[in-house]
């Protein structure tokens, strides 16, 4: 009715959510689970790159300047890409279900969020890749809810609760099985921001490899999706944002 998406991203939408339901049946042949996994890799890459033409994204956000010395930042309400993650945390995830759950959770993740934050935070600053740039945009409160439930929900639920989460069932028997699982998550993550530059992808990199360390370490989404958010609230809040021009 609000013309964000064409009657035929409905298939799209019931392709993707089948395909992943599949992937995750007990008794299924393993030929069409790793079917159905090539489905969802196809489909899950074509949404969140927005190159399936049935979804029309709403702009919210034009050439706004978030930093003096930034580039020019553009906000789209992405929902292509949200769906990607929101089928894979509801079909293919246990989520945490009570408060203690919550809490645990939040006790285990902080001070390895800490950590990574500090590393990365370091390595880019070495660099000088960014400016320390304090602020409190006026775009803030819709900022929040997109790079929570757009961004980071949508990023970790296929890079970490699809992709890693399968490539360390892959490598079970292997004595560097998690490893290579969140090294290649990494490198997929790190090339899927190759838009924003070389420069881009390798710090992208970076950070996947500590959102799928946090996440092997947990073994909850929700982890390193608060890994994930939290570090991009602070290069928000305190630094260049979204890089320096």
């Amino acid at each position: 009715m609000s013309n964000q998406i064409d009657v035929y991203a409905v298939l799209v939408i019931i392709t993707i959510a089948y395909a992943l339901y599949y992937t995750e049946k007990k008794y299924a042949p393993p030929a069409g689970r790793v079917i159905a996994g090539i489905v969802v890799l196809c489909v899950a890459y074509g949404l969140g790159a927005h190159a399936i033409p049935y979804f029309h994204n709403l702009k919210v956000l034009s050439n706004v300047y978030i930093s003096n010395d930034g580039i020019p930042f553009t906000l789209y309400l992405n929902f292509d890409k949200t769906i990607v993650g929101l089928f894979i945390l509801g079909l293919t995830q246990r989520l945490l279900a009570n408060k203690d759950d919550w809490i645990a959770m939040f006790k285990q993740t902080i001070p390895k969020t800490v950590m990574v934050i500090f590393v990365l935070i370091f390595l880019v600053l070495s660099a000088g890749e960014v400016h320390f740039d304090p602020k409190l945009p006026e775009c803030l409160p819709i900022w929040l809810i997109t790079n929570l439930l757009l961004v980071c929900m949508a990023e970790e639920g296929f890079f970490r609760g699809f992709i890693q989460k399968n490539l360390a069932v892959f490598f079970r028997d292997s004595a560097w099985g998690n490893l290579t699982a969140v090294s290649i998550a990494s490198l997929l993550f790190g090339f899927a921001h190759y838009a924003g530059g070389i420069s881009y992808s390798i710090w992208s990199t970076v950070a996947g490899l500590g959102y799928g360390w946090i996440y092997q370490q947990t073994n909850r989404i929700e982890s390193s999706i608060v890994a994930h958010f939290s570090l991009n609230l602070i290069h928000f809040l305190l630094f260049t944002y979204p890089a320096i021009a």
